[in-house]
Protein backbone atom coordinates (compact mmCIF):
# COMPACT_ATOMS: atom_id res chain seq x y z
CA UNK A 1 0.00 0.00 0.00
CA UNK A 2 1.20 3.43 -0.97
CA UNK A 3 1.04 5.49 1.24
CA UNK A 4 1.23 9.32 -0.26
CA UNK A 5 1.99 12.27 1.66
CA UNK A 6 0.44 15.49 0.66
CA UNK A 7 2.37 18.76 1.18
CA UNK A 8 1.45 22.10 2.84
CA UNK A 9 2.29 25.07 0.95
CA UNK A 10 1.57 28.21 3.08
CA UNK A 11 0.40 30.94 0.18
CA UNK A 12 2.87 34.09 0.75
CA UNK A 13 1.07 37.15 0.70
CA UNK A 14 3.47 40.12 -1.60
CA UNK A 15 4.93 43.24 -0.63
CA UNK A 16 2.19 45.12 -2.52
CA UNK A 17 -0.75 43.19 -0.43
CA UNK A 18 0.34 44.11 2.96
CA UNK A 19 1.00 47.87 1.61
CA UNK A 20 -2.65 47.90 0.25
CA UNK A 21 -4.20 46.58 3.50
CA UNK A 22 -2.13 48.94 5.04
CA UNK A 23 -3.13 51.94 2.91
CA UNK A 24 -7.15 50.98 2.69
CA UNK A 25 -6.69 51.10 7.01
CA UNK A 26 -4.63 54.56 7.21
CA UNK A 27 -7.33 55.79 4.33
CA UNK A 28 -10.18 54.51 6.67
CA UNK A 29 -8.86 56.28 9.73
CA UNK A 30 -7.53 59.38 8.01
CA UNK A 31 -11.30 59.66 6.26
CA UNK A 32 -13.27 59.08 10.05
CA UNK A 33 -10.36 61.70 11.85
CA UNK A 34 -11.28 64.33 8.91
CA UNK A 35 -15.24 63.44 9.38
CA UNK A 36 -14.91 64.22 13.35
CA UNK A 37 -12.60 67.55 12.42
CA UNK A 38 -15.21 68.49 9.84
CA UNK A 39 -17.95 67.82 12.43
CA UNK A 40 -16.88 69.39 15.79
CA UNK A 41 -15.87 72.83 13.15
CA UNK A 42 -19.45 72.70 11.84
CA UNK A 43 -21.21 72.81 15.32
CA UNK A 44 -17.93 75.46 16.81
CA UNK A 45 -19.49 77.36 13.85
CA UNK A 46 -22.78 77.02 15.16
CA UNK A 47 -22.40 77.78 18.54
CA UNK A 48 -20.09 81.01 17.20
CA UNK A 49 -23.28 82.25 15.09
CA UNK A 50 -25.73 81.76 18.44
CA UNK A 51 -23.33 83.54 20.55
CA UNK A 52 -23.47 85.93 18.01
CA UNK A 53 -27.08 86.08 17.62
CA UNK A 54 -27.44 86.47 21.40
CA UNK A 55 -24.80 89.15 21.46
CA UNK A 56 -26.42 91.32 18.57
CA UNK A 57 -30.18 91.25 21.08
CA UNK A 58 -28.38 92.14 24.58
CA UNK A 59 -26.85 95.10 22.26
CA UNK A 60 -30.13 96.08 21.19
CA UNK A 61 -31.52 95.91 24.62
CA UNK A 62 -28.25 98.38 25.92
CA UNK A 63 -29.42 100.54 23.06
CA UNK A 64 -32.95 100.74 24.35
CA UNK A 65 -31.76 101.65 28.16
CA UNK A 66 -29.02 104.15 26.71
CA UNK A 67 -31.62 106.03 24.99
CA UNK A 68 -33.65 105.71 28.26
CA UNK A 69 -31.21 106.78 30.27
CA UNK A 70 -30.02 109.87 27.62
CA UNK A 71 -33.60 110.91 27.66
CA UNK A 72 -34.60 111.13 31.54
CA UNK A 73 -30.85 112.90 31.87
CA UNK A 74 -31.80 115.05 29.19
CA UNK A 75 -35.24 116.39 30.87
CA UNK A 76 -33.30 116.58 34.58
CA UNK A 77 -30.35 118.51 33.11
CA UNK A 78 -33.45 121.30 31.78
CA UNK A 79 -34.92 120.73 35.54
CA UNK A 80 -31.45 121.80 36.95
CA UNK A 81 -31.02 124.37 34.33
CA UNK A 82 -34.57 126.29 35.82
CA UNK A 83 -33.45 125.45 39.07
CA UNK A 84 -30.15 127.06 39.16
CA UNK A 85 -32.29 129.86 37.50
CA UNK A 86 -34.54 130.11 40.61
CA UNK A 87 -31.55 130.08 42.59
CA UNK A 88 -30.20 133.13 40.60
CA UNK A 89 -33.30 135.54 40.06
CA UNK A 90 -35.38 134.34 43.86
CA UNK A 91 -37.03 131.69 43.97
CA UNK A 92 -39.85 132.36 47.43
CA UNK A 93 -42.97 133.04 45.07
CA UNK A 94 -42.03 129.71 43.18
CA UNK A 95 -41.14 127.36 45.60
CA UNK A 96 -43.90 124.67 44.38
CA UNK A 97 -41.31 124.81 41.27
CA UNK A 98 -37.98 124.87 43.62
CA UNK A 99 -38.98 121.60 45.25
CA UNK A 100 -40.30 120.03 42.19
CA UNK A 101 -36.82 120.33 40.11
CA UNK A 102 -34.67 119.81 43.20
CA UNK A 103 -36.54 116.56 44.13
CA UNK A 104 -34.81 115.25 40.99
CA UNK A 105 -31.38 115.11 42.11
CA UNK A 106 -32.44 111.67 44.07
CA UNK A 107 -33.94 110.04 40.83
CA UNK A 108 -31.70 107.47 39.17
CA UNK A 109 -30.76 108.22 35.04
CA UNK A 110 -28.41 104.86 34.91
CA UNK A 111 -28.39 102.19 31.86
CA UNK A 112 -28.71 98.82 32.60
CA UNK A 113 -25.45 96.96 30.88
CA UNK A 114 -26.86 93.29 29.25
CA UNK A 115 -23.49 91.91 29.45
CA UNK A 116 -24.93 88.10 29.67
CA UNK A 117 -23.54 86.93 26.47
CA UNK A 118 -20.63 88.82 26.81
CA UNK A 119 -20.06 87.33 30.35
CA UNK A 120 -20.59 83.79 29.26
CA UNK A 121 -18.13 84.63 26.29
CA UNK A 122 -15.33 85.28 28.96
CA UNK A 123 -16.20 82.89 32.18
CA UNK A 124 -16.66 80.00 29.51
CA UNK A 125 -13.21 80.72 27.47
CA UNK A 126 -15.54 80.63 24.65
CA UNK A 127 -14.23 84.33 23.21
CA UNK A 128 -12.21 82.14 21.04
CA UNK A 129 -14.75 80.44 19.09
CA UNK A 130 -15.09 84.31 17.44
CA UNK A 131 -12.52 83.47 14.60
CA UNK A 132 -13.71 87.09 12.89
CA UNK A 133 -10.98 89.21 14.09
CA UNK A 134 -13.12 92.31 13.14
CA UNK A 135 -15.63 91.18 15.28
CA UNK A 136 -13.53 90.21 18.11
CA UNK A 137 -12.07 93.25 18.49
CA UNK A 138 -15.17 95.06 17.81
CA UNK A 139 -16.91 93.00 21.05
CA UNK A 140 -13.73 94.13 23.12
CA UNK A 141 -13.33 97.43 22.55
CA UNK A 142 -17.19 98.04 23.12
CA UNK A 143 -16.78 96.14 26.42
CA UNK A 144 -13.61 96.97 28.09
CA UNK A 145 -13.28 100.78 26.58
CA UNK A 146 -16.53 102.34 26.18
CA UNK A 147 -19.24 100.78 28.46
CA UNK A 148 -16.43 100.54 31.27
CA UNK A 149 -15.77 104.12 30.61
CA UNK A 150 -19.90 105.13 30.78
CA UNK A 151 -20.18 103.07 33.51
CA UNK A 152 -17.37 104.52 36.21
CA UNK A 153 -18.79 107.99 35.06
CA UNK A 154 -22.30 106.99 36.11
CA UNK A 155 -21.36 105.97 39.27
CA UNK A 156 -19.00 108.97 39.85
CA UNK A 157 -22.43 111.26 38.97
CA UNK A 158 -24.07 108.90 41.12
CA UNK A 159 -22.08 109.18 44.16
CA UNK A 160 -22.03 113.50 43.42
CA UNK A 161 -25.85 112.82 43.47
CA UNK A 162 -25.36 111.12 46.64
CA UNK A 163 -23.76 113.86 48.19
CA UNK A 164 -26.03 116.74 47.46
CA UNK A 165 -28.84 114.87 48.99
CA UNK A 166 -26.96 114.17 52.22
CA UNK A 167 -24.56 117.25 53.19
CA UNK A 168 -26.90 120.22 51.24
CA UNK A 169 -30.43 119.12 50.50
CA UNK A 170 -31.73 117.34 53.66
CA UNK A 171 -30.71 120.90 55.35
CA UNK A 172 -32.47 123.40 53.56
CA UNK A 173 -35.85 121.32 52.51
CA UNK A 174 -38.73 120.46 54.10
CA UNK A 175 -38.37 116.43 54.67
CA UNK A 176 -42.01 115.99 55.03
CA UNK A 177 -42.81 117.74 51.45
CA UNK A 178 -39.94 116.04 49.93
CA UNK A 179 -41.64 112.79 50.89
CA UNK A 180 -44.94 113.98 50.14
CA UNK A 181 -44.24 114.42 46.37
CA UNK A 182 -43.41 110.99 45.74
CA UNK A 183 -46.62 109.04 45.14
CA UNK A 184 -47.50 105.21 45.56
CA UNK A 185 -46.33 104.71 42.04
CA UNK A 186 -43.06 106.56 42.31
CA UNK A 187 -44.00 109.17 40.58
CA UNK A 188 -43.23 112.65 41.41
CA UNK A 189 -45.54 115.82 42.20
CA UNK A 190 -45.37 119.52 42.73
CA UNK A 191 -46.23 120.51 46.12
CA UNK A 192 -49.43 122.99 45.94
CA UNK A 193 -49.31 125.01 48.74
CA UNK A 194 -45.23 126.97 48.05
CA UNK A 195 -43.54 125.41 50.95
CA UNK A 196 -40.71 127.01 52.59
CA UNK A 197 -37.37 125.95 53.34
CA UNK A 198 -36.24 125.38 56.79
CA UNK A 199 -33.54 127.89 55.90
CA UNK A 200 -32.45 130.84 53.76
CA UNK A 201 -28.37 130.43 55.40
CA UNK A 202 -26.41 132.21 52.69
CA UNK A 203 -23.61 130.28 52.67
CA UNK A 204 -25.87 126.22 52.74
CA UNK A 205 -27.68 128.11 49.42
CA UNK A 206 -24.56 128.92 48.14
CA UNK A 207 -23.37 125.43 48.12
CA UNK A 208 -26.18 124.16 47.29
CA UNK A 209 -26.26 126.00 44.31
CA UNK A 210 -22.62 125.61 43.36
CA UNK A 211 -23.31 121.78 43.34
CA UNK A 212 -26.45 122.11 41.40
CA UNK A 213 -23.88 123.60 38.49
CA UNK A 214 -21.45 121.18 38.91
CA UNK A 215 -23.62 118.25 38.57
CA UNK A 216 -25.50 119.73 35.45
CA UNK A 217 -22.34 120.06 33.96
CA UNK A 218 -21.27 116.21 34.69
CA UNK A 219 -24.79 115.12 33.60
CA UNK A 220 -23.82 117.35 30.72
CA UNK A 221 -20.61 114.99 29.90
CA UNK A 222 -22.45 111.71 30.92
CA UNK A 223 -24.87 112.58 28.12
CA UNK A 224 -21.87 113.12 25.84
CA UNK A 225 -20.90 109.74 26.52
CA UNK A 226 -24.03 108.17 26.37
CA UNK A 227 -24.00 109.55 22.76
CA UNK A 228 -21.33 108.08 21.61
CA UNK A 229 -21.82 104.29 23.21
CA UNK A 230 -24.76 104.42 21.32
CA UNK A 231 -23.28 105.23 18.09
CA UNK A 232 -20.57 102.73 19.10
CA UNK A 233 -23.26 99.78 19.91
CA UNK A 234 -25.47 100.75 16.21
CA UNK A 235 -21.78 100.01 14.73
CA UNK A 236 -21.05 97.06 16.55
CA UNK A 237 -24.39 95.68 15.65
CA UNK A 238 -24.10 96.47 11.62
CA UNK A 239 -20.29 94.91 12.27
CA UNK A 240 -21.76 91.67 13.31
CA UNK A 241 -24.84 91.68 11.36
CA UNK A 242 -22.66 92.18 8.25
CA UNK A 243 -19.98 89.50 8.97
CA UNK A 244 -22.58 86.94 10.25
CA UNK A 245 -24.89 87.09 7.80
CA UNK A 246 -27.94 88.19 9.88
CA UNK A 247 -30.86 89.83 9.42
Amino acid sequence: MEVHHHAHHSEMKSWKVYFWEFFMLFLAVFCGFLAEYKLEHVIEHQREKKYIHSLVKDVELDIASLQKSYDLRKTQILYFDSLTALLKQGYNERMNDFYFYARHITRSTNFEYHDRTILQLKNSGNLRLIRNDEAADSITIYDNEKIKALLIQQENELEFRKRIALDIVGKIVNAFVWNEMNDSTGQLHKPIKNPSLITNDPLLINQFSFDIVALNAGMTYTNRQVSQVIASAKNLIGLLKSKYHLE
